[in-house]
């Protein structure tokens, strides 16, 4: 790697940090970028400020339901903050992680309710309730207890099969029992983990800055495998048959077998060839129809065939790719964003590559001043995005309307 190429990666990295970085003596704030999901018609999404909001997404215009939950820093600590050590102030809690939900059973009524699990930067997982349109006023259950936990949750925490997986920033992988957070398992890797685990079958798959993947028995926590990478990484794995797939820092995509932890191909298998990533691959990939869709920080999409890892087409959309794409029929929907941390000189679009006639089409473009660190989600036609302003809008993929935005701070549209 040239000289300048290395000042230009770290420079990158320096900026993303930027984005991660709480610094409270200073008087900067700390801003979570979680993605949001849908159930039954419900988009549940955390601020940027720690609030947790249930919104309706099934009429001509968001709005919320019930009165949101805001989860508060007391006196939460981690690597990535010292709010704390600055100031006696409860703050709201930063979240970067999406929330999940799941349906329960009120033993006494036979009432359906939903349980909402948030992954907080203090290192604990909550679970709220939301009946009737009413969240509970407390969290259900806290895990852990008592106590604070330094290192942070800063990737996505999972739910399958009444278990929460989750990772912490210090390296260490969780397994929680769903039903009241009781603790299964832990396992510690030998470096950070920023992004979320995978889990397929009995196996929970997650990459580690050690430049290692894990997969992990899911019943105990134990061991099976694991792959060295050349670099760190920090992008959550994706399964697709028996297959897993991950980008490091290193400019690298790789495909594992899934059972053996062996080799199935390198993307780039020559780092010479002309067109290569330039940059980390840092947003969870997609995978349709037996093509991988990888998203780099150089501004590129590579589309590799799944079996040999043959790069087949390179979408240029410009600027920084680190919000995961989001596949919508047979399209994916793809977010950019000026890779800056000062808010006055983001940008974001979104754009759409038809995987039918490989083509690429600029969907929508945000205002001004608005760029995309989040997840991108989707629900029937529509994609959402959440911005670094704290807005929420909603882009119909059929048409590239793009709606007002619905503040995720009051939780309504804008006034005229």
């Amino acid at each position: 790697m040239s000289i300048k190429h290395k000042f230009l990666l770290i420079g990158l990295t320096v900026v993303i940090l930027g984005a991660l970085i709480i610094t409270g003596c200073t008087g900067a704030i700390a801003r979570g970028w979680a993605g949001g999901v849908v159930s039954d018609g419900t988009i549940f999404i955390a601020s940027m400020k720690g609030k947790v909001i249930a919104i309706d997404a099934t009429g001509n215009q968001l709005k919320s339901i019930g009165t949101s939950v805001k989860l508060v820093a007391q006196a939460a600590s981690s690597g990535l903050s010292c709010i704390p050590s600055c100031s006696s102030q409860s703050v709201g809690m930063v979240i970067y992680s999406t929330p999940v939900v799941a349906d329960a059973v009120d033993p006494d009524t036979g009432a359906v309710y939903q349980v909402v699990y948030i992954g907080g930067v203090d290192g604990k997982i909550y679970a709220y309730t939301l009946k009737n349109s009413v969240w509970s006023k407390d969290p259900e259950y806290v895990y852990p207890r008592q106590g604070n936990v330094i290192p942070s949750i800063i990737g996505n925490i999972i739910l399958d099969h009444d278990t929460i997986y989750y990772a912490l920033s210090d390296g260490t992988i969780n397994a929680l029992n769903a039903k009241d957070l009781t603790f299964k398992w832990s396992y510690a890797t030998d470096s950070k983990i920023w992004s979320a685990p995978a889990v397929d079958g009995s196996t929970l798959y997650v990459g580690s800055f050690d430049k290692t993947v894990y997969a992990l028995n899911t019943a105990d926590g134990t061991l099976k495998w694991t792959y060295k990478t050349d670099g760190a990484i920090n992008s959550t794995p994706v399964i697709d048959n028996n297959t897993v797939y991950i980008g490091d820092y290193s400019r690298h995509f790789y495909a594992i077998n899934a059972a053996t932890g062996n080799s199935v191909w390198k993307f780039p298998g020559d780092n010479t060839v002309t067109g290569n990533p330039k940059n980390f691959f840092w947003a969870k990939p997609a995978v349709l129809n037996g093509v991988i869709y990888a998203a780099n920080l150089d501004g590129s999409v590579y589309t590799l065939d799944v079996a040999t890892g043959k790069l087949l087409n390179t979408f240029h959309l410009g600027d920084s790719i680190s919000s995961a794409p989001v596949v919508i029929g047979t399209n994916v929907i793809v977010a950019t964003s000026v890779a800056s941390y000062a808010p006055t000189k983001q940008q974001g679009n979104i754009f759409i590559i038809d995987t039918l006639d490989n083509s690429k089409s600029l969907l929508s473009t945000l205002p001004h001043n608005e760029g995309i660190n989040a997840p991108l989600f989707a629900y029937g036609n529509s994609v959402y995005v959440h911005t670094t302003k704290d807005n929420l809008y909603e882009i119909d993929t059929l048409t590239g309307k793009l709606s007002l935005p619905f503040s995720l701070v009051s939780e309504t549209y804008p006034t005229k």
